[in-house]
């Protein structure tokens, strides 16, 4: 996931002007059914990220490099970008991806 942050004059915020960096939040809804489950512990990063599910500035972005491989049961994987701090990022870095 690669993404921008802003601060309250729309000017980019790097790893200097945060205090807490953004994290990466991770939810498993089986194929099966059933409530969403957080199994955002068995994140491993790949290159930026990391193993602390954080998020690392990379040139002009926040970026975390997520490998899948922990992630083998059928259902549908949502990746979110939370906030570390007191910003707010808006609109809200989403992504998903399915195993079936």
């Amino acid at each position: 996931m690669k993404a921008q942050l802003l601060d309250a004059n729309q000017t980019p915020a790097t790893d200097a002007d945060l205090s807490s960096f953004p994290v990466l939040e991770i939810t498993f809804s089986p194929a099966s059914g059933g409530d969403p489950v957080d199994v955002t512990n068995d994140a491993l990063a790949v290159g930026l990220g990391t193993q602390g599910n954080q998020f690392e500035f990379t040139g002009q972005r926040w970026q975390y490099n997520l490998d899948t491989s922990n992630y083998t049961a059928p259902g549908t994987y949502t990746l979110t970008m939370v906030a570390g701090d007191t910003y707010v990022i808006s609109p809200t870095c989403v992504a998903r991806f399915s195993i079936e």
